[in-house]
């Protein structure tokens, strides 16, 4: 039986995550779980899992487990549990330093927080090739990209094509200016928590999944399409132009159920077959009117702390929109200013970047 550490089990990939688990009592033991601050999901999550640890940023009256309390608990957590997978759930910057404390110890961690990647991506991925840890990616176009490559010659990779839904407004005229938080949050498609879901709204979020993919997988020619469908998840392009895709209907307990159990597969009866019947459509992006992508690519391409500042920047300006403080379309402005403003430095720690992200809060007053 394999052992399981779920960091965010209270967030959305966390839910999800236990719910996969739940269909192998078999085959594997939760024996560490953290939250945020939904010390009550967390408590009712360690009476049916039993853990042997926790950690939550407020004291969660929980017995008969090792706990850890404070802004540092999923920190600790990840330096004291030992677990054959880890899945890194934590949303934001706030999974670096829990991360980078998990690969240390070696073993899967089954990665469904970007920020980490786009912030910190060559100090995370060469660490994990020292420790020999296994870095396998739950994003679904990222797990896609990975499950499409397997087997295949990294060299005969031409291009690597995400899709993306457009989320919500993307084929609406209307003034973007006016989007309220409430709206933002309703995908179209995807069930997910509300900074992500913003983030989709905005394509900044495919932003940073291309910013991601060139880390992961070393290749330098990635774009995107708009698939409003979200049934194809990511497309490989080879050199013969030949092109493998992913497909299945949109659902994120498939590909953390793959970073669980890989290299095999599992029976999913959760996710119906696809019908062949079914029309798929596919756009071209609006970079005018959707912006995000495109500033991300100049970031990717400067490099050095310029894709860190571009993550942190916007998960600020997500957090000041999602309180009624600025315009949908601020944003963007947010990220600009921020990249203006900020000096362009090569990534050397952890530390650093955390210093990044606290220079960047103050400056707009978060």
């Amino acid at each position: 039986m394999k052992t399981v550490a779920v960091f965010g089990s209270t967030g959305s990939i966390g839910v999800q995550t236990l719910n996969v688990l739940r269909r192998f009592p078999d085959e594997y033991k939760v024996v560490a779980l953290s939250a945020g601050k939904n010390v009550g999901l967390l408590a009712r999550q360690a009476a049916e899992f039993s853990p042997r640890y926790i950690a939550s940023e407020v004291k969660a009256d929980i017995e008969g487990v090792t706990a850890f309390t404070g802004a540092d608990a999923a920190v600790r957590l990840a330096r004291e549990a030992e677990a054959d997978i880890c899945v890194m759930a934590i949303s934001g910057l706030a999974a670096l330093a829990p991360l980078s404390e998990q690969i240390k110890r070696g073993g899967r961690i089954a990665l469904a927080n970007k920020e980490a990647i786009v912030c910190a991506g060559e100090l995370v991925l060469s660490e994990a090739a020292k420790r020999g840890a296994e870095i396998v990616p739950v994003d679904s176009e990222h797990s896609a990209v990975f499950q499409c490559l397997k087997g295949e010659d990294g060299r005969d990779v031409a291009r690597i094509i995400l899709t993306a839904s457009g989320g919500p407004f993307y084929s609406s005229k209307e003034d973007l200016s006016l989007i309220t938080p409430e709206r933002a949050v309703k995908h179209p498609t995807w069930n997910m928590g509300a900074k992500i879901s913003v983030d989709s709204a905005t394509m900044v979020n495919k932003g940073l999944e291309l910013i991601e993919a060139r880390r992961l997988f070393g290749a330098r020619d990635v774009t995107y399409v708009i698939h409003p469908e979200s049934i194809i998840h990511s497309m490989v392009q080879f050199t013969d132009n030949s092109t493998a895709a992913l497909m299945s209907y949109p659902n994120m307990e498939l590909a953390i159920q793959y970073a669980l159990t890989y290299p095999r597969r599992a029976v999913n009866d959760g996710v119906r077959p696809f019908d062949f019947t079914r029309p798929l459509t596919f756009f071209p992006p609006d970079e005018e009117r959707f912006p995000a992508p495109a500033i991300a690519r100049r970031c990717m391409e400067e490099g050095g702390t310029a894709p860190a500042v571009f993550s942190m920047a916007d998960e600020v300006a997500v957090e000041l929109f999602l309180k009624k403080l600025i315009r949908f379309t601020d944003i963007t402005g947010i990220i600009e200013e921020a990249l203006c403003i900020n000096e362009i430095e090569k990534v050397e720690s952890v530390e650093q970047l955390c210093s990044l992200s606290d220079s960047i809060k103050r400056h707009f007053g978060v």
